[in-house]
């Protein structure tokens, strides 16, 4: 190995050199089985050459203590340009802080730069301590003002934080990056603490399930790890995917997994508000902005001040609104309907779409220049038929919903009937198998459903879906047939209690008798007070 000169002579070149100098030494003699395992092992080496250089420097002998680790790994940094500096370090924990990336814009770039960082921190530790975990909080190279970086120490201490392990049996260090199933438990984790803290915010408003998220996929599996990376970031994320497939679910998954968890979480279906409300629903109004605005009202940009708003169908948005939503995305801030006075907002946009918006910008249906604004972080949910591994557990989890939901055992679904599910093209995603499932548990005699119920639309007749049909309109049709089904089942079962239907519904007794009235089952319900 190359003669290399004295530590506080480092530069930005000369220590990427010292990764391909280890990168030359070992390969001839590597036995890894991925390409990570190579780049690890290159890490470790060259971490191991700077900690020995230090070493010599500072005549240090010995292991070090956490307040000279800390030290180590600030001085390495901050001697090829970094600003780099401790915050606090014990036992447990070395926190640091940097406010400048030693490797400046590239690093937006090349964002892997951050875990060979990491691997440095991991590699020297592990070979001090024995073990540690490197969570990277916040990173520069994912648009956040600063990088916050946690080095733990204590392995019971630090179970339930993200990050990547590091491990020394003496003799070498070993390195664990996170598995998914680890991720997607912390995830759903965060997603139950959005769903508590919304039934205490809102607790008279019905929110029967706590949301679940599924991904034994690789596809999905891919999707959390993209939804970790991003999550503690400003980026703007577009979300695609057909209808059904979770939109939402992976929007309050990213809020949850970032610094906005305990500030609002505020979604809109830009596709239910009408065209001359949508600037009054985003921005608010002024009192007597115009005929019905009796007082001052905030928008939903002030409602989500410091947290996330997610704007599903973002494409049906009138040219009108794209601009002003533009705007917002721009400047950060912006004025209510009727109003002068400019109001600053910090909030994490998330829009989604079930269209190609490229597609729209094209035909000119769509601003070219909000779709670049949108686009900063694009991620596409792929359809449940491309995802088949997720079928079988998703079934599990409906069925254990259901028989909360309904206040009976838990169903099984037999052999057949599963194989019907997996074999099944779901144009409706997720929630057409919801649908599908839950319409099969109501009318399942016995505690295993043999028989999966796949038309949805017996009220409709053989109606031929093609180019002209409104599918929109079939849809709706269908769930109201299930619904309609639903509560003739229950009605009957608690005869006619209507209190009884709202329990298992996990419904205000108001809202059960508008259905009814919908669905034209009071007058043939004696429905009881």
């Amino acid at each position: 190995m190359s003669k290399r000169p004295s530590f506080p002579n480092l530069t930005p070149e000369e220590f990427l050199h010292t990764f391909i100098d280890e990168a030359r030494d070992i390969a001839p003699f590597a036995s890894c089985t991925s390409l990570q395992s190579f780049i690890h092992q290159i890490v470790f080496k060259a971490s191991a050459c700077l900690e020995e250089r230090y070493r010599a420097i500072e005549d240090l002998r010995g292991a070090l203590a956490p307040e000279q680790y800390a030290q180590l790994i600030v001085n390495i940094k901050n001697s090829i340009g970094g600003e780099f500096a401790v915050v606090s370090n014990d036992k447990q924990q070395v926190h640091i802080r940097a406010d400048r990336c030693p490797f400046g814009k590239l690093v937006h770039s090349a964002p892997g730069l951050c875990h060979m960082t990491s691997s440095i921190f991991g590699g020297i530790a592990a070979r001090n301590f024995g073990y540690a975990k490197v969570e990277l909080k916040s990173r520069i190279a994912l648009e956040s003002d600063h990088c916050d970086i946690c080095i733990h120490l204590d392995t019971t201490a630090a179970t339930e934080v993200l990050g990547d392990e590091y491990f020394s049996d003496g003799y070498q260090v070993i390195a664990e990056v996170r598995a998914p199933d680890e991720l997607q438990k912390v995830i759903e984790q965060r997603l139950h603490t959005l769903w508590s803290q919304d039934l205490t915010r809102h607790a008279n408003e019905d929110i029967s399930t706590r949301p679940c998220l599924i991904a034994s996929s690789m596809q999905m599996r891919d999707l959390l790890r993209a939804v970790e990376r991003i999550a503690d970031t400003r980026a703007t994320v577009l979300l695609s995917g057909e209808t059904g497939v979770g939109k939402e679910i992976l929007a309050r998954s990213i809020h949850g997994m970032s610094s906005r968890l305990n500030q609002s979480f505020v979604a809109v279906n830009c596709g239910s508000l009408p065209a001359d409300l949508v600037e009054s629903e985003l921005f608010g109004h002024e009192r007597g902005a115009f005929t019905d605005a009796k007082q001052q009202r905030q928008g939903r940009f002030e409602l989500a001040n410091q947290g996330t708003l997610f704007l599903d169908e973002i494409d049906s948005l009138s040219p009108k609104a794209q601009v002003s939503l533009l705007r917002v995305l721009q400047e950060g801030r912006f004025e209510r309907v009727g109003g002068h006075q400019p109001i600053a907002c910090d909030v994490r946009v998330i829009a989604a779409s079930n269209r190609n918006l490229a597609e729209l910008v094209e035909r000119g249906e769509f601003r070219k220049d909000l779709f670049f604004r949108l686009n900063v972080v694009p991620l596409h949910i792929p359809p449940l038929r491309d995802r088949r591994e997720d079928i079988a557990p998703l079934v599990k989890m409906l069925l254990r919903r259901f028989a909360d939901r309904y206040q009976t055992e838990v169903k099984e679904v037999s052999p057949a009937a599963m194989r019907c599910l997996e074999e099944h093209a779901w144009p409706g995603n997720v929630r057409e198998l919801e649908n599908v499932l839950e319409r099969s548990f109501l009318f399942a005699e016995g505690p295993v459903i043999q028989r999966i119920s796949l038309d949805l639309t017996p009220r409709l007749g053989h109606v031929p879906v093609n180019e002209t049909a409104d599918l929109r309109q079939l849809k709706k049709n269908a769930a109201d047939e299930v619904e309609r089904r639903i509560l003739e089942s229950l009605l009957e079962q608690t005869n006619g209690d209507v209190r009884g239907v709202a329990a298992a519904l996990s419904l205000t007794q108001r809202a059960i008798y508008q259905k009814l009235s919908y669905h034209g089952l009071g007058a043939g319900h004696e429905a009881k007070n």
